[in-house]
C-alpha cells in the first residue's frame, strides 16, 4: 500500500507541459477522465518556484485550464503556490508577472506564497500585493491541497 502511494503522488508531481489541453494536468483519478462525468469543482493546485519559463508555462497551463474547464460548464478552484526565487518578481513593479497574476486572479485564481521563501530570498512581506496571501511553507502548502483532492501540476 505504501508504494503504490508513493506512486501516485510520483505520478502527480509528473511535470506536464504540453500545448493540448486535455494533457494540462495529471489526472486525480476521482476525475472520471477529463472531467466528463466530475459534477464537482475540479481542484488544481500549481506550485511555482522559478522565475522564466516555468513561470511562463505554468500561468499558460492554468489560463487554458480555464479557458477549457469554462467551455465544458464546469466549476473549478485553482491556487498558485509560490516558493523559491520566483517570489522574487512577485512585487508590482515586475510588471509582466504582476499583469499575469492580476489576469489570473480576475478569474478566481487564488494565490499564496511561502514565508520562508519570502525570508531566504530577503524580499519584504509588505511588497506582495495583499490578494497573495502569505502562508509559512510552499511545498507543504501543495502538499495539504494533494491531500484535500487536488491535482497538482507543475512544470520546469
Amino acid at each position: 500500500m505504501y508504494k503504490i502511494g508513493l506512486f501516485l503522488m510520483a505520478a502527480q508531481i509528473l511535470i506536464l507541459s504540453f500545448g493540448s489541453l486535455p494533457a494540462f494536468a495529471m489526472q486525480n483519478p476521482n476525475y472520471g477522465g477529463f472531467y466528463k462525468n466530475y459534477n464537482k469543482p475540479v481542484k488544481i493546485v500549481v506550485g511555482v518556484n522559478m522565475p522564466g519559463q516555468q513561470f511562463g508555462i505554468s500561468m499558460l497551463n492554468v489560463k487554458h485550464a480555464i479557458k477549457y474547464l469554462k467551455s465544458k460548464g464546469k466549476q473549478y478552484s485553482i491556487q498558485v503556490v509560490f516558493y523559491g526565487p520566483i517570489v522574487k518578481l512577485l512585487i508590482p513593479k515586475h510588471k509582466m508577472c504582476y499583469n499575469m497574476i492580476n489576469m489570473l486572479r480576475s478569474e478566481g485564481v487564488i494565490f499564496r506564497v511561502s514565508k520562508n521563501a519570502l525570508i531566504l530570498n530577503h524580499v519584504n512581506f509588505k511588497n506582495i500585493p495583499r490578494f497573495i496571501k502569505i502562508i509559512p511553507g510552499g511545498t507543504l502548502q501543495v502538499f495539504k491541497k494533494i491531500n484535500e483532492g487536488y491535482t497538482y501540476l507543475i512544470a520546469m
